[in-house]
């Protein structure tokens, strides 16, 4: 590859993120019905060309921005972070991060595009099974680093994580109706409960 199709490629790159970026934006601060072709492309500065190059549906470029800021934002979260060796601080630090994940922009975000999908584009909810599925994927995966092998390995582990992943998901929707401190969400106990239960140790 020749060095300007290299730096074609990067720009290209570099246009799509940006496209990204801006759905993302848009979807988070003002929602779904905000969320047309004409207002992203005018908050990522592109043209209307390049918007419809990289993605020719809004369905598409929804449900991208949406699977792009969870890679993103989960990414960024977790980076570097030192895991406990103590298998019960080792749970209560897996719980807290995983609750503080589905609080990130990117879960207010798929929110927006599950009541579209729901209840007006059957285009958005075909092309929003897809990035559902992927999203599911990067928590249970980040769970499972999170938790490690002496957890993951129980029997019960899978059930236990799904039904975290499904309450928190489902508690975070009751914040918009009954905000409070997410620091000190009596769940959290029930969650870390649940894994101290199954390792046979509640300390």
């Amino acid at each position: 590859m020749s060095l300007v199709e290299r730096r074609q490629q990067d720009r290209a790159a570099q246009t799509r993120d940006t496209i990204l970026d801006a759905a993302a934006k848009v979807l988070f601060e003002e929602g779904y019905s905000a969320a047309t072709t004409l207002h992203i492309q005018q908050v990522a500065g592109v043209t209307r060309g390049r918007l419809l190059h990289h993605f020719p549906s809004r369905e598409m470029l929804l449900t991208a921005a949406v699977h792009h800021l969870a890679e993103v934002r989960i990414a960024e979260l977790t980076a570097g972070v030192t895991i406990p060796d103590d298998l019960s601080d080792r749970i209560r630090f897996a719980v807290e991060a995983m609750w503080n994940i589905t609080g990130q922009s990117c879960f207010w975000a798929s929110m927006e595009l599950w009541m579209g999908a729901r209840t007006a584009n059957p285009e958005l909810r075909e092309a929003l099974s897809g990035v559902e599925h992927r999203m599911l994927g990067i928590l249970r995966d980040r769970a499972d680093e999170l938790f490690g092998a002496e957890v993951t390995a129980r029997p019960d582990y899978v059930r236990t994580r799904e039904v975290m992943i499904t309450s928190m998901r489902g508690a975070r929707l009751a914040y918009t109706f009954h905000p409070r401190d997410p620091e000190t969400d009596p769940s959290l106990g029930y969650w870390e409960a649940m894994f101290a239960e199954i390792v046979g140790s509640r300390g």
